[in-house]
């Protein structure tokens, strides 16, 4: 609000305004003093009660839970307060005894059964008040000299964190001295699951931004030996803009090529390859082309995002001032990578899948499947492994869990209690696994934080014992032989898998109406393996099933006919029906036309050139013989390969052939009557006047005319007298002359 300046003249308000301003005012008095009755005047619908959130204790121990000899032991404990408020709780915090063995009994622990432990008091502290959805913090901290941390031997051990109703199981790791383990980690480069057959240049702008998801993951694996598993999908979408694609993508795609870390290339769009295997295929499916995601004037100067970024050179323009489109080897290119790499989504693999995929390997560039411990029959965790004599790397599944779940957890809290407990599986994984070196992946995930990617990595590279390794020194050692477990089939992806190469087979031969039918079918490949990403799930993966399955029907239903009856008076009036096109490229179509009778005649095929994004007009030849009724054509669109396009139509032809006939027939009568009536008159007319001109005598030149006697030159017919009276000048007339 503003003053008005000093000095200025106080604005008075009329007695109408000021008048209505008390009324408003005492209105607002009795409002707020008397609240109960407008309360109390009428009984309200029930709101609807929300859920009832419980409030949740955490607990994480300091330096990811490594517990050397001489440390002091802190643990952070974390209330957050759920749909009410939390008074101030005391917390005590216990540590076990004896050491957890094996996964089985440090599964039990952390999931909350802590049957057969023996657990020892060594600190209590309190949690101040913390309010409805806020959350507090205190450090519970057990000095070095204490005689319940001294003489322990290496080992996982637990401890519990507890207050009134709520505990918080965690683990610390004693460390043991020794040889060290080699530990791989394969780490994703993907993004989150599309519809689309690729990212658009917005979605690329926002990903690879300083904060974006996909600078996070790069973020997290510079300076790491973690081998990269790439979507190439996401360098494809970067090359396909050319000289569009935003500078923060290019800077990023530039980046991962000059990378140093092992790669190998996922499916692209991360497709389910189990899935595709189940349903028949006897390959993974690949992209066929990325044509029509590339604009012309975005290839005809420099592309930075195809030359700076690429390792195949693009081919050279033909012509100078053409398009110069990179090749799809080039688009899907993520620098130099292992071959023959599958990455089956956990417990998908089976022994067909591995059999399957191992086939597809060469003496020079073998398959390699990775495959989950919990699909080795056994449980064994060896990591160089092979079934059947292919290379199937096996991770650890629960080192892998529970990274996987710190990567994915943004509270600081909770998430130092899942690295935690991944140092506790790493622990006992590495008392297994001896010399031979220990796998572990990220699995795949969104929206990871650069802090808890970052937290996680670091983790594993300083992990005690360990030293790191790579995908391809795990895999070049030599393999002990396992057997896989049944695996986890999803009836329901493999039907829709089979649904969809379906509904590809019927995109693949309505896009011969094309001159280039991989425009069509290179986009419905695409988004077809975007809509099997491993990491679609439940419901939402229905869904994305069934509105892409309507997209393609939508596609196949974009030419068709347009027409209506049609009243045929003529014996060689064509028929005027329209194809529609509703692709942005232009159509070759082959009009079929049968009518079911033979009173009428037509062509029966016609090749209609059908402009793009428009209604095209069809001539097609009729010829009608004389007769006229109902006659029904059936109209139907087929490609230049003789596939049906469109639905069918029918129209129904009204023929009245015979009145061009008749109208001939009636005109050429009257044009001829008329002549002839015209001629009659002509004649007859001259026949009386030449019969009047006969029966006429001719005068001689004395015989009087009319009775009286042959006129002079200067007779006018009157008497001698008229003409002197005529001629003799008025009296006037003599008067006025001089």
């Amino acid at each position: 609000m503003t003053s008005p300046p000093s000095g200025s003249p106080v604005l008075r308000r009329p007695l109408a305004r000021r008048l209505l301003a008390t009324l408003a005012a005492a209105a607002l008095a009795l409002g707020v003093a008397l609240p109960s009755a407008a309360a109390f005047a009428a009984t309200p619908d029930p709101s609807p009660t929300t859920a009832t959130v419980a409030s949740v204790l955490s607990a994480a121990p300091a330096a990811n839970g490594i517990l050397r000899p001489g440390d002091p032991l802190s643990v952070v404990v974390t209330l957050s307060a759920g749909s009410s408020a939390a008074t101030a709780t005391p917390v005590v915090l216990s540590v076990g005894a004896a050491s957890l063995g094996d996964d089985a009994s440090l599964d039990r622990w952390l999931g909350g059964d802590a049957s057969g432990q023996t657990l020892q008091q060594v600190a209590t502290g309190t949690v101040d008040a913390t309010a409805s959805g806020a959350q507090n913090s205190v450090t519970l901290t057990v000095p070095a000299t204490d005689p319940t941390l001294a003489g322990r031997g290496a080992g996982v051990y637990p401890v519990l964190v507890s207050t009134a109703g709520l505990t918080a199981p965690s683990v610390v790791v004693v460390p043991s001295d020794g040889s060290t383990t080699p530990i791989a980690l394969v780490v994703p480069i993907t993004a989150a699951p599309l519809t689309r057959g690729l990212l658009t240049g917005t979605e690329l702008a926002e990903l690879t931004a300083v904060d974006g998801a996909l600078s996070a993951q790069l973020d997290a694996v510079d300076g790491t030996a973690a081998t990269l598993a790439i979507d190439p999908a996401i360098p494809a979408a970067i090359r396909v803009l050319g000289s569009a694609a935003p500078p923060t993508a290019v800077a990023w795609l530039q980046r991962l090529m000059a990378l140093p870390n092992d790669r190998f290339a996922l499916q692209f769009g991360d497709a389910d390859i189990a899935a595709q295997l189940q349903a028949g295929v006897t390959a993974p499916l690949g992209p066929t082309s990325l044509q029509s995601y590339m604009t012309e004037a975005d290839f005809t100067g420099p592309a930075p995002a195809v030359s700076a970024v690429s390792s195949p050179a693009p081919a050279p323009s033909a012509s100078p001032g053409q398009p110069t489109y990179p090749t799809l080897t080039t688009l899907l290119d993520i620098g130099s990578a292992t071959s023959n790499v599958f990455w089956p989504a956990t417990g998908s693999a089976g022994t067909d899948t591995v059999a399957a995929l191992g086939a597809l390997g060469t003496p020079e560039e073998p398959a390699h499947v990775l495959t989950a411990s919990t699909s080795v029959s056994g449980g064994s965790r060896v990591a160089a492994a092979a079934v059947a004599g292919v290379s199937t790397p096996v991770y650890d599944a629960e080192v892998s869990r529970t990274i996987s779940a710190a990567a994915d957890e943004n509270d600081a809290t909770r998430r130092s209690a899942s690295l935690a407990a991944a140092q506790a599986y790493l622990a006992i994984a590495r008392v297994s696994a001896g010399d031979e070196p220990v796998l572990a992946v990220i699995d795949r995930g969104t929206d990871r934080s650069r802090v808890s990617l970052r937290a996680t990595l670091g983790l594993l590279s300083s992990a005690p014992g360990f030293a790191a390794s790579t995908l391809a020194e795990v895999s070049s050692r030599p393999a002990s032989e396992i057997s896989l477990a049944a695996p986890m089939v999803d009836s329901t992806r493999v039907t829709e898998v089979g649904d969809l190469l379906s509904d590809e087979q019927s995109v693949d031969r309505f896009a011969t109406i094309l001159d280039q039918p991989e425009l069509l079918t290179g986009r419905e490949r695409a988004e077809m393996l975007q809509v099997i990403n491993v990491s679609w799930t439940g419901d939402a993966a229905r869904q994305a099933v069934a509105d892409h399955r309507a997209g393609t029907q939508t596609t196949l239903d974009s030419v068709g006919i347009l027409s209506s009856d049609f009243r045929l008076v003529s014996s060689s009036a064509p028929l005027r029906p329209w194809v529609r096109n509703d692709l942005p490229w232009p159509v070759t179509v082959v009009l079929d036309v049968s009518p079911n009778d033979a009173r009428l005649r037509v062509q029966d095929r016609t090749t209609v050139e059908a402009q793009a994004a428009a209604n095209t007009r069809v001539e097609v030849p009729v010829e009608a013989r004389i007769a006229n009724g109902e006659v029904t054509v059936d109209l139907q669109l087929y490609s230049p390969t003789d596939q049906p396009v469109g639905a069918p139509q029918r129209v129904d032809v009204e023929v009245r052939a015979e009145w061009e006939s008749i109208g001939l027939i009636v005109i050429v009568v009257l044009v001829v009557g008329f002549l002839g009536l015209g001629v009659v008159r002509t004649i007859a007319r001259r026949r009386r006047t030449r019969t009047e001109e006969e029966s006429t005598p001719t005068p001689d030149s004395d015989t009087p005319v009319d009775g009286l006697g042959a006129k002079g030159p200067d007779d006018d017919g009157r008497s001698p007298a008229e003409s002197a009276d005529e001629t003799a000048p008025s009296p006037d007339e003599q008067e006025i002359r001089p």
